[in-house]
C-alpha cells in the first residue's frame, strides 16, 4: 500500500469567517453592544467623581495639616523664647556614648 500523498495548504487554503452572517450589523446585537458600552461608561463616570471627591477631601485635609503644624510651630518659637523647657536635657548613666535607635532588654 502507498503512503497517502500529502495535501500541503498555503496561506490561500486558510478558511476564514469573511462574508459570514457574523460581519454584517445585526440590529440587536448592535443595541446590545451600545448598551454594554452605556454601562461601562456610566460606572466609569461614578468611578472618576469617586475620586475626584477623594482627592479633593484628601487635598483638605493635608491644607489643615499644614495649618496645624505652622500653629503649634508658631507656639513652639514663642515658648521656647519665654522660657526654655527642662524636658529632654536629663540624661541616663551610660546613655552618652551610645550609638543605635531603640533597644530592647528583656
Amino acid at each position: 500500500m502507498p503512503p497517502p500523498t500529502r495535501v500541503i495548504r498555503g496561506v490561500r487554503d486558510i478558511r476564514t469567517r469573511f462574508g459570514t452572517p457574523d460581519q454584517t450589523v445585526v440590529p440587536y446585537k448592535a443595541y446590545m453592544v451600545i448598551t454594554a458600552l452605556e454601562m461601562e461608561k456610566f460606572r466609569r463616570e461614578t468611578e472618576r467623581q469617586r475620586l475626584t471627591s477623594n482627592l479633593s477631601n484628601i487635598n483638605a485635609r493635608l491644607e489643615t495639616i499644614e495649618a496645624e503644624k505652622t500653629a503649634l510651630v508658631k507656639r513652639l518659637g514663642k515658648e521656647t523664647k519665654r522660657k526654655p523647657s527642662g524636658r529632654g536635657t536629663t540624661s541616663r548613666p551610660g546613655s552618652e556614648g551610645s550609638v543605635g535607635g531603640f533597644k530592647l532588654q528583656y
